[in-house]
């Protein structure tokens, strides 16, 4: 039985996660940018390092996920994406204090 796909997954995996670390991080700076208040403007401040964070922690993890493939080693990691949820959720609370 062979285990490891030898197509791109892994790569696209890795440009999924960029595209939605740098998502989080613009929409993050656009807040910032935008904040009419000081608690929008720290609450905007930690999505955009909570973002860059993530970004740095998924560049770290592809490369050991790409080594853990042949082996049969799972790739996923619940705890980006967790991080990933807060950071959204966060922003959602940052868009809740600009409409207020």
């Amino acid at each position: 039985m062979k285990l490891r796909d030898p197509g791109a997954q892994p790569e696209r995996t890795a440009l999924a996660w960029s595209r939605t670390t740098l998502a989080l991080i613009g929409a993050g700076l656009l807040c910032v940018r935008l904040a009419p208040s000081a608690p929008g403007t720290v609450l905007a401040a930690a999505v955009v390092c909570g973002g860059a964070a993530l970004m740095l922690r998924r560049t770290r993890r592809s490369f050991h996920a790409r080594r853990a493939l042949p082996s049969g080693a799972g790739a996923a990691d619940p705890v980006s994406i967790m991080i990933t949820t807060g950071l959204a959720m966060l922003l959602a609370g940052v868009a809740a204090v600009l409409a207020f």
